[in-house]
């Protein structure tokens, strides 16, 4: 039965290259011939023949091996040349990537649990201390904990220099940086930047020249594109996956402060966070960042940080540790529906595109140019602004005291003003599209608003009736919004006692109300009034 098993073995192995025809192999009965078509372990061919008694070609005997080199090689299919050539065009690529792609290993200590669980303390401590209460327990000898994380990152510098998510290594104690070619080296973080997600950190590699990827044009990029992502998404680190562009500037995710993602379908999975976004030219456009997902996993929507944006965030950060942003000082909103009907094209009929200004903070560059409420900014430099996210993106990127040319819209009329952008102060920041995205209120408590419109109704299951007051539209989870319990979707009515109607008369409350010790908002949240303290 053993040659049995071994000759069906072997034949197995050969499935798919060559065939293989097992016979019976049974073997002869105690006091019986064996049946001239079967074979008994140990039968042999005839000396010089080849072949059994039967006159077939011998069958495998025990012990021998199957020489595959003797098997007839399975013909390589070909390829059209332009098939062929496109298949190289990816391949490429990701040789050019792998090399500039690493590994990012993440831990943080955690402080010392002195409420461990039950189960913990019946395998620390043993079943009669969990069941009968002995003296000892874990409870009095708390131990310090470690989280663990894992993201991807891009080598930008030869001297090395890492680009990344701000959450891969944020609060981390420790950052290990795994090369394509399994060394691991200690990262030391260089600068982070919360508000767009982008931290650089820096390796020692004994390596004298670390492989660096060349920027691309993220702002020539095209809905269709060819893109590829590298990373180490479950920590199978330089996973290579393609897909394409599917959209660019997306906003309004309440990932970042600062929004501006190129979309694609190229699949992108926990643990590709800072890894990157690649065209088939080998060129880096991107720093994948986060995914839409109801499940944790990839379902066909990736985000990317264009690295037009990423670029000038990471200059600030590897020259001065910290980012500067430029400041207007205006609080804006989208040009909606709802309010451009209110406003008058400069051509009957034609569409009004840009950011509609809700409010100028006094003494602003915005209000020292001439800017009013109601205008709606079309342009920045020779730059064309579409919308409200993109005026926050394009202000921000401006160095502090530059003079810059601004084009908006009044009551159809084209007008130009000329003005030196400011410091962002950080206090100032709005923190969201649609409000006071711009910076302009000195402090808002972490909140983020919108004028009430058809949309904001839909999205919240606002009263159709409800005509007054702003919508918080996010909330900045480490604020005194937070502590107070405001929600997203609630409609602030008053700020201390102060009726607001708009962003730019909440804004001007806000900066009243911060002078104080508290602040009391009226809230209407799904058609209750509440009172809330900040």
């Amino acid at each position: 039965m053993r040659a049995s098993r071994y000759l069906i073995a072997a034949c197995l192995l050969g499935l798919g290259l060559a065939a293989c025809r097992i016979d019976k192999v049974l073997p002869a009965r105690n006091g019986e011939k064996a049946d001239p078509g079967t074979a008994r372990p140990g039968d042999s061919a005839a000396p010089g023949t080849g072949a059994g008694e039967s006159g077939e070609p011998q069958r495998q005997s025990q012990g021998e091996e199957i020489l595959f080199d003797s098997l007839p090689e399975v013909s390589k299919p070909r390829l059209p040349p332009g098939l062929r050539d496109f298949q190289q065009v990816f391949a490429d690529a990701a040789e050019k990537a792998i090399p500039a792609v690493v590994s990012i290993y993440s831990e943080h200590n955690l402080p010392a649990s002195g409420d461990g669980s039950r189960y913990d303390d019946f395998l620390d401590n043993g079943p009669f201390q969990y069941f009968f209460g002995m003296p000892e327990s874990k409870q009095s000898n708390p131990r310090p904990r470690k989280e663990t994380g894992l993201g991807s990152g891009v080598i930008i510098s030869p001297s090395g220099y890492i680009l990344t998510n701000n959450h891969v290594v944020e609060g981390a104690d420790l950052i290990k940086v795994q090369l394509s070619d399994e060394s691991e080296y200690v990262g030391t973080i260089v600068g982070t930047d919360k508000p767009s997600d982008i931290a650089v950190i820096k390796i020692k590699a004994v390596t004298a020249k670390l492989p660096t990827l060349p920027l691309g044009d993220s702002d020539k990029l095209r809905i269709g594109e060819w893109v590829l992502a590298v990373g180490n998404p479950y920590g199978l680190s330089h996973t290579v996956t393609t897909g394409i562009i599917s959209a660019k500037g997306r906003k309004n995710t309440g990932i970042n402060s600062y929004e501006n993602f190129i979309q694609t379908d190229a699949a992108i999975n926990p643990g590709n966070s800072g890894g990157a976004l690649m065209n088939l030219s080998g060129e880096l456009i991107g720093i994948n960042t986060a995914i839409f997902s109801r499940t944790g996993g990839y379902q066909g929507i990736g985000f990317a940080i264009p690295i037009s944006m990423a670029k000038k965030i990471t200059q600030d950060l590897i020259r001065d540790g910290e980012v500067t942003r430029g400041w207007l000082g205006v609080s804006i909103q989208p040009v909606d529906g709802d309010a451009a009907g209110n406003l008058k094209p400069a051509r009957a009929g034609a569409k009004i595109r840009g950011a509609l200004v809700g409010g100028v903070v006094p003494g602003s560059p915005a209000e020292k140019a001439g800017l009013k409420r109601g205008d709606v900014i079309t342009k920045v430099g020779d730059l064309d602004i579409r919308d409200a996210n993109d005026l926050l993106n394009r202000i921000a990127l401006l160095i502090p005291n530059q003079w810059v040319e601004i084009q908006v819209q009044r009551e159809g009329i084209t007008l130009d003003f000329k003005t030196r952008i400011a410091k962002q102060d950080e206090k100032r920041i709005a923190g969201a599209r649609g409000d006071e995205a711009e910076g302009g209120a000195p402090a808002t408590a972490g909140l983020s608003v919108a004028r009430i419109s058809r949309e904001l109704k839909e999205r919240y299951g606002l009263d159709k009736s409800l005509g007054r007051g702003v919508v918080v539209i996010a909330v900045d989870p480490d604020s005194r919004a937070a502590d107070a319990r405001v929600r997203e979707g609630d409609v602030i009515l008053e700020v201390n006692r102060v009726a607001v109607d708009d962003p730019g008369t909440f804004a001007t409350a806000m900066t009243q109300a911060s002078k104080g010790n508290k602040i009391l908002l009226l809230v209407n949240r799904k058609g209750s009034a509440t009172f809330l303290t900040l």
